[in-house]
């Protein structure tokens, strides 16, 4: 691959970052991939080029990942990614900053989405585990808590939650009013 595209990459991936920080790793991978032209292997080297050179930021939750929509790293900007950024700017094609931005509001709002379901799996004294379920509901928050004998059952409970969230509240709640 050409250094242009590798450095036409970099600023799109930074320009991204410095409108959504915080983002996940995959969620930006796939963005990149699937919208903004990069293949898997510019974007992997523009994007270790950028953490290499502290031009952006990584961080890596404690726990688990399964609240973070790509994982347990997610990516900030530093200010020397800004200064590049802001330098850069001026050159951008219209066309192409239009496309960045509507890709950052696409993940914005998808990331605020997430936010609204989340499961986490932690370790508990006795050796289960505590799996917390949570869902903004529409407006209605649903939190459950549940005790499991393995990290594979928790795991497998946060993924199971995030695939089909939606029902589960109002499927428990028509269980129990039909017990009563």
């Amino acid at each position: 691959m050409a250094d242009f595209t590798i450095a036409e990459a970099k600023i799109r991936i930074l320009y991204l970052v410095s409108r959504v920080p915080g983002i996940g790793y995959h969620l930006l991978m796939n963005r990149c991939l699937d919208q903004l032209y990069a293949d898997f292997f510019t974007f992997s080297r523009a994007y270790e080029e950028l953490i290499a050179g502290n031009l952006m930021d990584r961080t890596f939750d404690d726990g688990d990942s399964s609240n973070a929509i790509g994982g347990s790293e997610t990516l900030t900007i530093s200010a020397g990614g800004k200064a590049l950024l802001d330098d850069a700017m001026p050159a951008i094609n219209s066309t192409v900053i239009a496309n960045l931005e509507t890709s950052a509001k696409e993940l914005a709002e998808e990331m605020r989405l997430a936010a609204l379901v989340t499961s986490t799996k932690t370790p508990t004294p006795e050796g289960l585990w505590k799996v917390t379920l949570f869902s903004d509901n529409s407006g209605k928050p649903f939190r459950c808590e549940l005790t499991v004998g393995s990290e594979d059952e928790a795991s497998e409970l946060c993924r199971a939650w995030k695939a089909s969230y939606g029902s589960i509240p109002s499927q428990l709640s028509n269980l129990i009013r039909k017990k009563n």
